[in-house]
């Protein structure tokens, strides 16, 4: 009996889920524009719910503005979720020599989804840090201390200051930058181009290309699995390099003064000019390619 009823509890259910599924499928969109009250003088930190931050530069000495767009989702009723989105702001904390942005969402919709973009133009004689949750974060022309987000890539281009960033399942692609850069992600690539500084760059299953002008004595760390690695350094920059791949993949090093101490074709230890730093370049089942130039 309770199988010939089977398909009957079967249908009902099915009809009960896409009930309630469409029950909550309301959303609204609202953008604003933000001119800060205060204008940084040092250290900005732009803290996101969730979603995209864009920050470019502006003349020293002005206020930050820029829009926010918001997008409240997860309603019964249009009209909810238009009240939500009206409820977020954007809120300054703190002073003019380190000033915080922060998205504020109304607390009585806190189980609901809310996603928002910030487009802002900040003063660029003031150090930026950025901190988000699946969101892209892209810096052009600012001075960087963190960028901190999940499951999206970062994009800083022709920016300076000794810069931190972190994200998961997402690239990194950092085009020009005086400083040092310490990135990580995993599951996806990281480009390095052009850093005037010391290099780190950790990730898993995606290539790494980097385009290195170290400190004297300085170190790049590179490392990665399952993808290649290619690093190219000047000449004159002298350090102790350990080159480290397995299974099929190779080491190449190239148009460098490198006296090799050791190393089968899958490894290669040495010293490069006057040995004062360090290259550590890993990875796994890819090859390895290091040139000079």
């Amino acid at each position: 009996m309770y199988s010939n009823l089977r398909p009957y509890f079967t249908a009902s259910i099915a009809v009960a889920m896409l009930f309630f599924a469409g029950a909550c499928t309301e959303s609204a969109t609202r953008t604003f524009t933000f001119n800060s009250t205060v204008v940084p003088t040092q250290d900005l930190m732009v803290v996101n719910v969730e979603g995209p931050v864009r920050l470019v530069a502006a003349p020293a000495g002005t206020a930050i503005t820029g829009t926010v767009r918001v997008i409240a989702a997860g309603f019964k009723a249009q009209k909810d979720a238009q009240q939500a989105a009206e409820l977020v702001e954007l809120v300054e904390v703190g002073r003019a020599d380190s000033l915080s942005l922060e998205v504020r969402t109304p607390v009585e919709f806190s189980r609901f989804s809310f996603t928002t973009t910030l487009e802002l133009r900040v003063p660029d004689d003031v150090t930026v840090s950025v901190r988000t949750d699946n969101g892209r974060v892209t810096i052009d022309r600012l001075q960087v201390h963190s960028v901190d987000t999940t499951r999206a890539d970062v994009a800083l281009s022709f920016t300076a200051g000794d810069a931190v960033i972190r994200t998961s399942d997402g690239p990194i692609v950092v085009d020009g930058h005086d400083g040092s850069v310490d990135a990580r992600t995993s599951n996806a690539a990281i480009e390095l181009n052009a850093v005037a500084g010391d290099a780190r760059a950790l990730t898993t299953n995606g290539f790494i290309n980097a385009r290195v002008t170290p400190y004297p004595a300085g170190e790049v760390i590179l490392s990665t699995t399952n993808a290649g690695v290619a690093l190219v350094v000047p000449r004159s920059f002298g350090s102790r390099l350990l080159a480290v791949t397995s299974g099929a993949g190779l080491v190449s090093i190239s148009n460098l003064n490198f006296r090799p101490s050791s190393g089968p074709a899958f490894q290669a230890e040495g010293t490069i000019g006057d040995g004062a730093g360090i290259i550590d370049v890993r990875t796994t089942e890819a090859d390895i390619v290091v040139e000079g130039r």
